[in-house]
C-alpha cells in the first residue's frame, strides 16, 4: 500500500513539475505571433497594429485569402523598395497592398466602410504618395 502510494505521489509530481517547465512564457511565444522586428520599417508596423485590432477580427472572417498577410508583406517589400531609393517600385507595391483590400470588397468579403479605417491608416503611414 506504501509503494502505490509512493508511485502515485511520483507521477503527480512528475505531471507537475513537467507542466511548470513546459508552460511557455509570454516571452518564449511573442516571437513568432508578430513579425514588427522583422519588418524594414516602423510604418509597417504600425500598419500592422492597424489591421490587427479586435474589432477588424470579424471583417476578415468572410475572406478566405487571409489579406492581412498579403499587405504586410507588399507594404514590408514596399519600405525594402523605399529603403534603396527605388520609389517607383515602392509605390507600386504599396497600391498593390491597397488593391489588395480593394478586390475584398469588390468580392463581397466586407465592405468599403468595414476596411475605410485601415485604408486610411495605410495611406497615412505609407512615405510614398499613392494614387
Amino acid at each position: 500500500m506504501n509503494s502505490s502510494r509512493m508511485t502515485v505521489l511520483l507521477i503527480a509530481l512528475s505531471l507537475l513539475l513537467g507542466g511548470i517547465a513546459f508552460t511557455p512564457t509570454p516571452a518564449q511565444a511573442a516571437a513568432w505571433i508578430s513579425g514588427a522586428d522583422m519588418f524594414a520599417s516602423d510604418w509597417v508596423a504600425k500598419i500592422e497594429k492597424e489591421l490587427f485590432k479586435k474589432e477588424y477580427r470579424y471583417v476578415f472572417a468572410n475572406d478566405p485569402r487571409a489579406p492581412q498577410a498579403s499587405i504586410l508583406h507588399l507594404l514590408n517589400r514596399a519600405a525594402k523598395a523605399q529603403a534603396t531609393q527605388n520609389e517607383t517600385m515602392a509605390r507600386e507595391l504599396a497600391q498593390e497592398a491597397v488593391s489588395v483590400l480593394e478586390e475584398g470588397i469588390r468580392k463581397h468579403y466586407y465592405s468599403a466602410e468595414d476596411v475605410e479605417p485601415i485604408l486610411q491608416a495605410i495611406k497615412q503611414h505609407v512615405p510614398v504618395k499613392l494614387s
